[in-house]
């Protein structure tokens, strides 16, 4: 069974807000789980700040 356009997403806000699941169906469990993981990978990636600066002109470009 493949989870619904709906269910999914309301499996994604209760990831993403920190609530839990409530439910014990195994398709629900593995989507909720994907979700937590990105997100723990997404807080470990470093954040570029700022706008790069390159004084590089491409011929053609004057």
């Amino acid at each position: 069974m493949t989870l619904s356009t709906y269910r999914m997403y309301r499996i994604y806000l209760a990831a993403t807000m920190g609530y839990g699941l409530g439910s014990d169906d195994p398709e629900e469990l593995s989507y909720y789980n994907k979700i937590r993981k990105e997100m723990e990978d997404m807080k470990k990636d470093k954040v570029k700040k700022g706008v790069p600066l390159t004084w590089d002109i491409p011929n053609g470009m004057d």
